[in-house]
C-alpha cells in the first residue's frame, strides 16, 4: 500500500524500486514508522493512573501501589523475564529509563482549579515576533525598559533563565538562573538535569528561577527566557513531560499570589540572536559549565520520544545507503555540499522544490530514479523499441543526458559532476522540459541533428559484420 503511495505523489513507474520512491516522497518504511510508534507508546504507559489494569500487570517498581494480578511482572524470577517476550516486558523495560513522574487526577489539574482560571489577571505572557525585525527591535526596547523601571523598585525581582542541552550522550542538561534586585544580581542558580529535551531543561530553570525569587520575598517578578513554550508549560498542570515540575509551579505561585491581591509575575520572550546582556550572561555560564552523566541516569518523557524519533529517522538513512533499497540507478545529488538523505520532516528533502507544478515533480523522480523513458530504461524493459539518442549518441543515459547531450544545452557545470547539487539539478529540468519526458520517442521526432559518431568497440563491430551477414544470407535465400 505504502508503495503504490509513492507512486502516486512522485509520480514514479510502477517498475521503479520502492525504497527510492518512498525516500523522495518523504514517507518512512512502514515497518521503522511501527516501531517508532511502538517505543513511543510503551513511555506512555507512565500517564495512566494506579487504578489502570495495566499497572496491576507490571513490576513493583512502576506498578504505582496498585494490586498485582496472578499473572503480574512481579511474581516473575528475573530468570524467567529473561525468558519471556511480549508488550508488557517490553514496557517494563522501557520504563526503567524514565525519570518523570505523573499525576494524571492531581488536585491543580482539576477543572475550575487550573492557575490562570483562578488568577488570570496576575500572570501576563509577552510574547516576541521573530519573523518581523522591525516587531522584534520594538519588543527588545520595551523589555529594556521593563527592565530598567524594575531596578528601582525594591520589591520587584527580575529573573533570566536559559538551559543547554549538550549533543555529547555523556553530558546532562545544564540550567540557570540569575535573579536581580534593583540594578545588582542578588543570587543565582545552576542545577544538572540528567537526560532532558530543550524544553524541559528550560521548564527546570524557570521551575528554579521562579521558587528563588518568592523566597526572596519580592511582590513582582519578571522572569525573562528564551523559550516562551517552556513558561506557558510551566503554568499548565495537565499531563505532559516533565508534569511535576510544573505542578510544583503551580503550587508555588498560587500560594504566593494568594498572599497579596497586588502580586503578578510577568513572563518575557526575548530571542537569543539578539544577545541581550542579561541574557547572553546567563547564556556564557551555561556553555562554560559541563556536567557528565552517571551511568544510569534517567530521562524526561520528551526526551525519550525524540530519542526513538532519531533512532528511527538514523535507521532509515542506513538503510537508503543500500542500493537494494534505493535502486542501482538512484541519482545521489547535494544541498550546501551535503548528500541528500530522506525525512518525512517537512515533506521530505526533495518535493518542497518541486512543489509547484506536478509534471516538474514527475521528471524529477524519473530522473533521480532512472526510471524514465529513455533508452536505458527500453533496453531493459522494451528491447524490440529504439534505445539510442536522438542526438546519434548509441545509448541514451542519464548521465548521457545529463552531461553530454547536444540536444539540452542548457545545463550547468554544477550537472555535470558526478554528485550534483540539487537546486542546479532542478534548475536543469526547467530550463529543459522535454528532458525524461514522453516527448523524446513517443510524441513527435526529435529536430534533425548532425549525428555525433561514436567510436565503435570490438562487440560493436563484431555484431554489426554479424547482422550484415545474416542479412546477406537472407537474401540469398529468397
Amino acid at each position: 500500500m505504502q508503495r503504490h503511495a509513492a507512486i502516486w505523489i512522485t509520480g514514479a513507474f510502477r517498475t521503479s524500486p520502492s525504497g527510492g520512491a518512498e525516500s523522495i516522497a518523504g514517507l518512512i518504511p512502514i515497518h521503522l514508522h511501527l516501531c517508532k510508534l511502538a517505543i513511543r507508546s510503551s513511555y506512555q504507559v507512565s500517564t495512566l493512573p494506579s487504578n489502570h489494569a495495566l499497572q496491576s500487570l507490571l513490576s513493583d517498581k512502576f506498578s504505582l501501589n496498585s494490586s498485582p494480578h496472578p499473572q503480574s511482572l512481579r511474581f516473575l524470577t528475573l530468570a524467567k523475564k529473561a525468558k519471556v517476550k511480549g508488550p508488557i516486558i517490553d514496557v517494563d523495560n522501557s520504563l526503567s529509563h524514565l525519570s518523570d513522574s505523573f499525576s494524571p487526577f492531581s488536585s491543580e489539574s482539576k477543572p475550575g482549579s487550573h492557575l490562570m482560571d483562578i488568577y488570570p489577571d496576575s500572570i501576563h505572557f509577552h510574547p516576541c515576533n521573530r519573523l518581523d525585525k522591525h516587531k522584534t527591535y520594538k519588543h527588545v526596547s520595551s523589555l529594556n525598559s521593563v527592565f530598567s523601571s524594575s531596578s528601582s523598585n525594591r520589591n520587584c525581582i527580575s529573573v533570566v533563565t536559559d538551559a543547554s542541552v549538550p549533543l555529547v550522550g555523556s553530558l546532562q542538561a545544564v540550567l540557570v538562573a540569575h535573579l536581580y534586585r534593583g540594578r545588582r544580581q542578588v543570587s543565582h542558580a545552576k542545577q544538572a538535569s540528567g537526560q532532558a529535551s530543550s524544553t524541559d531543561a528550560e521548564l527546570y530553570s524557570i521551575r528554579i528561577g521562579i521558587a528563588k525569587a518568592i523566597s526572596l520575598q519580592c511582590d513582582h517578578i519578571i522572569l525573562i527566557t528564551d523559550c516562551l513554550p517552556a513558561a506557558k508549560l510551566a503554568v499548565d498542570p495537565s499531563i505532559h513531560s516533565s508534569q511535576s515540575q510544573s505542578i510544583q509551579v503551580c503550587q508555588l505561585l498560587s500560594n504566593w499570589l494568594a498572599t497579596k491581591p497586588s502580586c503578578s509575575i510577568n513572563f518575557w520572550d526575548v530571542p537569543s540572536k539578539w544577545h541581550w546582556k542579561p541574557h547572553l550572561k546567563v547564556h556564557n555560564d551555561i556553555t562554560s559549565t559541563s556536567i557528565h552523566a552517571p551511568s544510569h541516569t534517567g530521562a524526561t518523557l520528551d526526551f525519550l520520544q525524540h530519542k526513538s524519533t532519531n533512532d528511527c529517522q538514523k535507521s532509515w538513512e542506513s538503510t537508503f545507503w543500500k542500493k537494494k533499497y534505493r535502486g542501482n540507478g538512484f541519482l545521489l545529488s547535494k544541498k550546501n555540499h551535503k548528500f541528500l538523505i530522506p525525512t518525512y520532516i517537512k515533506g521530505g528533502m526533495w518535493l518542497p522544490l518541486t512543489n509547484e507544478s506536478p509534471s516538474l515533480c514527475a521528471c524529477m523522480t524519473w530522473a533521480i530514479l532512472n526510471h524514465a523513458l529513455i533508452g536505458a530504461y527500453r533496453e531493459r524493459f522494451f528491447p524490440l523499441k529504439p534505445k539510442s539518442c536522438g542526438c546519434g549518441h548509441r545509448l541514451e543515459t542519464q548521465h548521457h543526458i545529463l552531461c553530454y547531450c547536444p540536444l539540452h544545452p542548457i545545463r550547468t557545470q554544477w550537472v555535470q559532476c558526478a554528485f550534483p547539487q540539487y537546486e542546479f539539478l532542478v534548475e536543469f529540468l526547467k530550463k529543459n522540459p522535454a528532458t525524461f519526458t514522453f516527448t523524446n520517442h513517443d510524441t513527435h521526432p526529435p529536430p534533425l541533428q548532425a549525428p555525433v559518431p561514436a567510436k565503435p568497440n570490438e562487440g560493436e563491430l563484431y555484431s554489426f559484420i554479424s547482422s550484415l551477414l545474416f542479412s546477406l544470407e537472407s537474401d540469398l535465400y529468397v
